[in-house]
């Protein structure tokens, strides 16, 4: 798929999104917890990619899905990924000053209040799948199953525990790439797997897109650290050199820039294959992931 096809995807996927997101999470003045609402406002819609709200709506398409049908569910997960930057943010994890080109959230608001912003965000996004129009009961269950199990213990916040337990120490490359396959990787195999979910994909689809989210996830992450490096704030959203600061290992721990690149698109290729292998043609998604890979943001 060429750009010409990609680009009006992105531009009225992400204007969909942020406008979804807008409506789903209005302010409350009125109510006595009504600052909880202009926090999480604050964080949920500052610029952003939105890339992972984007990988289920593209992966719902590939399925024949409409972008109306898939909107609820992929707002909640762009909901849990907003949860998860104020927590990894907070100065008793990454301390990190700047988020999408602004204060992050516990430097607008106190600390504790940064912490039940996120654990509201978190909740109401399985709120928002259970109620999700235009899905069955039972592909809202699975919806429900499939977050649950990236976003916790065996996967996001699995990966957030490798990630601080790291710091500081001298680690191997299989721990780095389970680290990234958790920290990152789970959310976007959640992308991919809400979307074959809600398509009605075939049983074996699903193993596939487990394998396809894991490499590019890890890809994804690997580009990341060196962005890390070759990065400025107006590309990146946040300061350069965070890493080293916190004297985190990365990729650039064990490769060097070159090497970087050469094994993500190796991971790219990997993803495209099985990409190739699924029920349906997906051009979007593989758009996509060339998108993910080669950036410079």
């Amino acid at each position: 798929m060429t750009d010409q096809l990609l680009e009006p995807f992105l531009d009225i996927g992400k204007e969909t999104i942020d406008e979804r997101l807008n409506t789903l999470l209005p302010s409350s003045p009125d109510l006595p917890y009504g600052p909880l609402f202009d926090a999480a406002r604050y964080s949920l819609l500052s610029s952003a990619k939105r890339l992972r709200p984007l990988l289920v709506l593209a992966t719902a398409a590939s399925y024949g899905v409409s972008m109306e049908s898939a909107l609820d569910p992929a707002c909640a997960l762009e909901i849990v990924h907003t949860y998860s930057l104020i927590h990894d943010d907070l100065p008793s994890m990454d301390d990190d000053d700047f988020r999408r080109g602004k204060p992050t959230l516990h430097k607008i608001y106190p600390e504790a209040h940064a912490i039940l912003t996120g654990d509201y965000l978190l909740t109401y996004a399985f709120e928002i799948l259970a109620k999700a129009p235009h899905l069955s009961d039972t592909q809202k269950i699975q919806l429900v199953r499939s977050l649950a199990t990236h976003a916790g213990a065996h996967g996001m916040v699995g990966g957030q525990v490798i990630d601080l337990a790291s710091e500081n120490k001298e680690i191997d490359w299989k721990t780095l790439e389970l680290m990234h396959h958790y920290k990152t990787g789970s959310l976007l195999i959640a992308c991919l797997e809400f979307g074959g979910i809600i398509g009605s994909a075939p049983a074996a689809d699903f193993a596939l897109l487990k394998s396809i989210g894991r490499n590019i996830g890890i890809a994804f992450q690997i580009i990341d650290d060196t962005l890390d490096v070759t990065g400025t704030l107006e590309q990146m959203g946040k300061p350069s050199g965070s890493d080293i600061a916190h004297k985190k290992s990365t990729a650039l721990s064990f490769l060097n820039l070159e090497q970087c690149q050469t094994h993500a698109q190796e991971l790219l290729d990997a993803a495209l294959s099985d990409l190739r292998s699924l029920s349906q043609p997906t051009p979007l998604l593989a758009s996509l992931f060339h998108r993910l890979v080669d950036r410079n943001c």
